[in-house]
């Protein structure tokens, strides 16, 4: 079995960050703490478990 295509691998990362990275912030903003270093801190670690353990695993089940 070949390995799904890298680049649209990259595709559906981009495509998935997106709206993680765009809506995360603005609802978890009012109750994050005033460290702008703190906060992406924060977000990062909320997002990057969705990519890799919600989006990605469901990504390869469907492309194989």
């Amino acid at each position: 079995m070949t390995p799904p295509n890298k680049h649209l691998i990259a595709l559906i990362n981009y495509i998935a960050l997106v709206p993680l990275v765009y809506f995360i912030p603005q609802w978890l903003s009012p109750y994050l703490p005033g460290n702008d270093f703190l906060q992406v801190l924060i977000i990062v670690a909320i997002i990057v478990p969705i990519i890799s353990y919600l989006v990605m695993p469901i990504t390869m089940k469907i492309l194989k």
